[in-house]
């Protein structure tokens, strides 16, 4: 039974891991919100910009044995992703701005953007999930447009939360903080 759990756990979170659920948000979202063309500009952007370089930058980390796993699990390790991530997520902000994109993108993108950095600086004494964060930070635009898909989403949320407890990520303090600034992030971004 502890396998199956396991292999349930591994699944879940690999689903729930933020480079896809991230990609997903932003292909959805901007196709449900925006013009098609928009969408295809800000989904092209996002995955040229940040999902492909985080994916290469995290890959060959840990092929070279910088990293002790793909979700870059270990706080010391953190400490130089996330200048990484938050630096390709300025850039991604910058080609927006330039681009003269919608408010919500923007608005969106800088308290995206804030989450990280907010991350990286707790993450000098206790490693938050970002896999929770954000989870949580979608979690508050699924519930702005459906109370119903965002009840599942909430769901799904629980069950990342879950998979990351069992296969012993995170503590439920660092689940519970990177919920917290997750949400808080989230939720700004629905009243700029």
């Amino acid at each position: 039974m502890d396998k199956i759990l396991k292999k349930i756990a591994f699944f879940i979170s690999t689903i729930g891991h933020p480079l896809i659920l991230g990609t997903l948000y932003v292909i959805l979202i901007s196709s449900h919100e925006l013009d098609p063309l928009t969408a295809l500009i800000i989904s092209a952007i996002v995955i040229c910009l940040i999902t492909i370089p985080i994916t290469v930058h995290n890959w060959i980390k840990l092929r070279k044995g910088h990293y002790s796993n793909f979700d870059v699990s270990d706080k010391e390790q953190r400490k130089g992703f996330y200048p990484f991530s938050i630096l390709l997520f300025v850039a991604c902000f910058a080609t927006f701005y330039i681009l003269d994109l919608p408010k919500v993108v923007l608005v969106t993108t800088f308290f995206f953007t804030l989450m990280l950095f907010i991350m990286a600086i707790v993450n000098e004494n206790l490693k938050a999930s970002l896999h929770i964060a954000i989870a949580a930070f979608i979690l508050a635009k699924i519930l702005s447009l459906s109370w119903l898909f965002g009840g599942s989403f909430l769901i799904f949320v629980f069950l990342i939360g879950w998979s990351r407890w069992f296969l012993g990520r995170h503590s439920q303090e660092e689940l519970l903080v990177g919920a917290i600034i997750g949400t808080l992030c989230g939720w700004l971004t629905l009243f700029f």
